[in-house]
């Protein structure tokens, strides 16, 4: 399946508003866990990216019938309710928080796409970070309401910025950073990570703490790109990296920065996507025939997999604090439908 083909503000689609019911079936078996997958009515696909601590779960969709793409806010009772910024032909929604304010971006026909806050009573706050000609993409947000990002400006290069929950904005970018610096995840303490790419196109991992000091790293056998992907409270840092063979493996970095690494057994690649405060790490791992499956690792280095029932391929995306985990799968026609696993 190769890596998810869901990046950051790479949707180009659109959408209207409208309140949905979820339709959904529940109880697919995984290995210690519950699996609940679910599609507003009318998606063609549906892109779930992130679980918030209260099991609230942000993310967008596609209606086939009105070529559009919708947000959607998924509610732990299983209710969705779904909206857009009514001249916006793209409005999606990336991170949530425990309050549940939501954060993303939403098009424009002047291409400068605007970040935006909407809140559970449905006030939708834009906002932009100056020289982001090009747009503005947040997609983090704690529960203080600080906002991590990336803009991009006139020649299309991207970097990375912080917006405080009372709307001031910090840009900034990785020293030595040829191509673009792209953070990738924040935690409650504004202890930002991601990548950055050198003059060589060589990609490497950063961590930028909340007064603004910023650390590079690389994992241990990184030849093709270190990619830090998450960050718990604990400031440990999850993500993978690419060898001389260009095949991914795990890695973990700890708060004395020393790295270890790790692959699901069977794996020939392994894409790290997510941790939480307890540090277990999910993601999800490709096996020799080159289906991707699930996988849940433990804090004690244990591995489980698991899989959407019927799936041709899972891809977990967010872990939260109780372990409960969303993303997405692919069906036999190669559809997306968004899941939830629970303990």
């Amino acid at each position: 399946m190769g890596r998810k083909n869901v990046t950051f503000g790479a949707l180009k689609a659109a959408l209207t508003t409208t309140a949905l019911c979820t339709t959904f079936y529940a109880g697919a078996a995984a290995a210690g866990g519950t699996i609940t997958t679910f599609d507003p009515p009318g998606s063609g696909a549906t892109y779930p990216w992130t679980v918030s601590d209260n099991g609230t779960i942000s993310g967008f969709w596609y209606d086939t019938a009105k070529a559009k793409t919708y947000s959607f806010v998924r509610a732990a009772d299983g209710s969705i309710s779904t909206f857009n910024h009514k001249k916006s032909k793209v409005t999606a929604a990336y991170g949530i928080n425990s309050k549940g304010v939501a954060t993303g971006y939403w098009t424009n026909i002047d291409g400068d796409f605007p970040g935006f806050t909407y809140t559970p009573a449905g006030k939708m706050k834009i906002f932009r970070v100056s020289g982001a000609s090009n747009g503005t993409y947040p997609e983090i947000i704690n529960k203080n309401g600080d906002i991590g990002g990336a803009w991009y400006d006139d020649y299309d290069v991207v970097h990375g910025f912080l917006r405080t929950g009372k709307g001031s904005i910090a840009s900034f970018d990785v020293s030595g950073d040829a191509y673009g610096t792209m953070p990738a995840a924040m935690n409650a303490s504004d202890v930002i990570t991601g990548h950055y790419d050198d003059i060589s196109g060589l990609v490497h991992g950063f961590v930028r703490t909340s007064d603004g000091t910023i650390a590079t790293f690389d994992a241990p056998n990184d030849t093709y790109g270190t990619f830090a992907q998450a960050i718990n409270s604990s400031g440990i840092i999850a993500g993978y990296y690419d060898d001389n063979a260009d095949e991914a493996h795990g890695f973990l970095r700890d708060q004395a920065a020393i790295i270890s690494t790790f692959d699901p057994s069977g794996s020939t690649g392994t894409f790290v996507e997510c941790i939480n405060d307890k540090g277990d790490v999910s993601g999800y791992y490709e096996d020799a025939g080159g289906v991707s499956h699930g996988f849940l690792r433990a804090p004690d280095g244990t591995v489980s997999t698991f899989d959407v029932a019927g799936a041709s391929g899972t891809f977990p995306n967010t872990i939260n604090k109780k372990g409960a985990i969303t993303g997405w799968y692919t069906d036999a026609d190669g559809n997306y439908h968004g899941f939830l696993r629970t303990k």
